[in-house]
């Protein structure tokens, strides 16, 4: 049995009740009138458990009161509910640290219809009634999903020789292969590649290549000698030790965990931050063999799901860039810092004094005379000769397609 207890001086709170991983979801609100927001909680309904208990304070009374659901009829629920009113005169409970449990103890249950069509009157003694409304929500919301794979490779002394951080399912892009590897012993030295492959349920496969090769048999062909002998497929349980034979060497050990966001210590001042898209100078365009013109001045750090940037000239135009399709664009490639993109016949490249992001992801540009044709809300062009410019917005600007 669950349950949640609280009380905030000063209005009304909202609470969710913690639900487990089946079943659906029931939603109740609980309003002193029409029209108010009150405290909301929510439970599974594939079996009885307790909602919450809760109290509102800050007012001229104090209402603390528990909800317990029974069962499901079609779209009706059963409900018991305890309810108990504190007048002004008695606020010095609350003063002393009362607590739902103490306040409803020696108070009797009353079990309700509630019908999800209507709301349902509860009275409360010596107050009047409270309003309780509610509807099927499907699910609770579920953890964040793991999009990224943080792992070290350590050698058989335990030391760590190699890290990364890729997408759970990179889908075979070679961008995110963190290349070869080769740690030097005193009798050999040991030359690896881990590549991550795909997330299956709560596992992790990667793909390894690995070769031992003693003092007196290294030469300058080592790594291509490890690149020739056949890759094996392992499936990895984050937490755990995944060991890979290697011939002569003993085991390699890969350990590793996932990520729901970027990990903060990934970035180390090289990349931006989960989910934002960074444009430092010098901004470089190109086009074909010719460079265009290049930015010195500022550049700036958008979020990447909500803003887009152009770059322009006034002999050139704008080109305008953004994460979404949006009306008269074409699609690009942007990696790291650079982003590929042909527009007509003419191939491009813009490139960036950093990266722009970490992952290679599509881009989408569009090429316009001025930067109102893209984004009517632009304060404008602001040419100052053929000065090359950065200009910045909000991509609901650029009437993104659905």
């Amino acid at each position: 049995m669950l349950v949640a207890i609280f009380a905030l001086s000063g209005g009304l709170m909202l609470l969710k009740a913690r639900a487990g991983e089946t079943g659906p979801v029931l939603s109740l609100e609980f309003k002193m009138r029409p029209g108010d927001r009150g405290p909301v909680c929510s439970t599974e309904t594939d079996r009885e458990r307790d909602v919450c208990s809760f109290g509102i304070s800050g007012l001229p009374f104090h209402i603390w009161s528990s909800v317990h659901f029974l069962k499901r009829e079609g779209e009706r629920v059963k409900l018991a509910i305890k309810t108990v009113y504190h007048a002004p005169a008695a606020e010095q409970h609350e003063q002393n640290g009362e607590t739902a449990d103490l306040a409803l103890r020696n108070v009797s249950p009353v079990e309700y219809w509630l019908e999800l069509d209507r709301p349902l009157s509860v009275p409360v003694e010596g107050l009047g009634n409270i309003l309780v409304s509610g509807e099927f929500q499907g699910r609770e919301p579920v953890a964040p999903e793991p999009k990224w794979f943080n792992y070290k490779v350590l050698g058989r002394d335990g030391e760590m020789i190699k890290g990364g951080t890729v997408p759970t399912n990179p889908k075979g892009n070679k961008y995110y292969d963190p290349g070869e590897a080769g740690m030097p012993y005193v009798d050999g030295a040991v030359y690896f590649q881990v590549r991550v492959v795909e997330r299956i349920g709560e596992t992790e496969k990667v793909a390894v290549r690995a070769l031992w090769i003693p003092t007196g048999e290294r030469s300058g062909d080592d790594f291509q000698k490890m690149h020739n002998t056949p890759e094996r497929e392992f499936v990895y349980s984050p937490g755990d030790e995944l060991k890979i034979p290697v011939d002569g060497y003993g085991n390699l050990v890969i350990r590793g965990h996932f990520e729901s966001t970027l990990p903060d210590t990934l970035p180390m001042g090289l990349y931006p931050g989960d989910g934002l898209l960074r444009v430092d100078p010098p901004v470089v365009l190109v086009r074909g063999k010719e460079m265009l013109g290049k930015f010195d001045g500022g550049g700036r750090q958008v979020l990447v799901d909500k803003s887009y940037f152009a770059y322009g000239e006034q002999d050139q135009g704008w080109f305008v860039f953004s994460a979404k399709p949006f009306a008269g664009a074409v699609e690009g490639t942007l990696k790291m810092n650079q982003i590929e993109f042909t527009v007509g016949s003419q191939p491009y490249i813009l490139l960036t004094g950093d990266p722009m992001l970490f992952e290679s992801v599509k881009i989408w540009v569009r090429h316009c005379v001025s930067i109102r044709d893209a984004d009517p809300t632009s304060q404008g062009d602001g040419w100052q000769g053929n000065e090359p410019r950065l200009a910045f917005g909000e991509l609901q600007n650029l009437a993104v397609e659905k």
